[in-house]
C-alpha cells in the first residue's frame, strides 16, 4: 500500500512522470485500488482463517 499512497507513493511519481498528469489526478485515479487493498488487508486481519485454511488443512493431513 505504501507504494501508491502519499507522501511516499513512489509508484505515483513514476506514473506521473510517464503520463505527464498532475500528482493529484494520479492519486485520485489510484484511490479505488487503495480502497480495495485496504479492505482486503482488514478482512485478512479480522478473519485470519481466510489465509490459514490451507496451512491448517495440510497440518491436519500430516
Amino acid at each position: 500500500m505504501a507504494q501508491i499512497t502519499p507522501p511516499v507513493g513512489f509508484n505515483l511519481f513514476v506514473i506521473q512522470g510517464l503520463t505527464g498528469e498532475t500528482i493529484g489526478r494520479v492519486a485520485r485515479a489510484a484511490l479505488p485500488f487503495f480502497i480495495i487493498m485496504f479492505i482486503m488487508a482488514m478482512l485478512i486481519a479480522l478473519v485470519p482463517d481466510i489465509v490459514m485454511f490451507l496451512p491448517n488443512a495440510i497440518k491436519l493431513r500430516g
